[in-house]
């Protein structure tokens, strides 16, 4: 199965949510291990992964680090507004950044929020600096976070 055209949805089996959920927790979770706790074989779980991942289902995998555990980082939220027909230029400006880990589009006033991490006061105001000159960004406010109280995984 190819890659699922542009606006198709897929249809997830609760087998395939369980998986999901599954490789969330630990997406380096042995097979036969994921094929116990689903009460399939084996080659059944790698067939649904193969076809989670040629659907798009699943479009890789990552770690996830405690940041508590390394040096400090600074996570900011930038609320953004742009001009009208600037988000192509602003969006590919970003994606280049590598302070910026996510952006998200939004309703209500501003257009998006982007998410930046860095490792000092002054490394963020030059990463927001860099983003108010970004041509098309018209207003921009930035909130930096002083603890994560929690966070949740995706659930499905």
């Amino acid at each position: 199965m190819d890659a699922l055209p542009p606006g198709a949805l897929f249809k997830l089996t609760e087998k395939d949510r369980q998986l999901l959920g599954l490789l969330q927790a630990n997406a380096r979770e042995p097979t036969a291990s994921l094929a116990r706790k689903l009460g399939v074989s084996r080659s059944a779980v790698q067939e649904r992964i193969n076809r989670l991942e040629n659907a798009g289902v699943i479009t890789g995998y990552s770690v996830r680090i405690d940041q508590d555990k390394l040096q400090q980082v600074i996570n900011c939220f930038t609320m953004t507004s742009c001009s009208n027909k600037s988000y192509t230029d602003v969006m590919t400006t970003l994606r280049k950044m590598d302070a910026v880990q996510a952006v998200y589009a939004v309703s209500g006033e501003m257009d998006f929020i982007i998410h930046l991490t860095t490792h000092t006061l002054g490394e963020l105001n030059a990463e927001l600096t860099r983003i108010n000159m970004i041509k098309g960004v018209t207003h921009t406010a930035s909130h930096i976070v002083m603890e994560t109280k929690f966070s949740k995984k995706l659930t499905l």
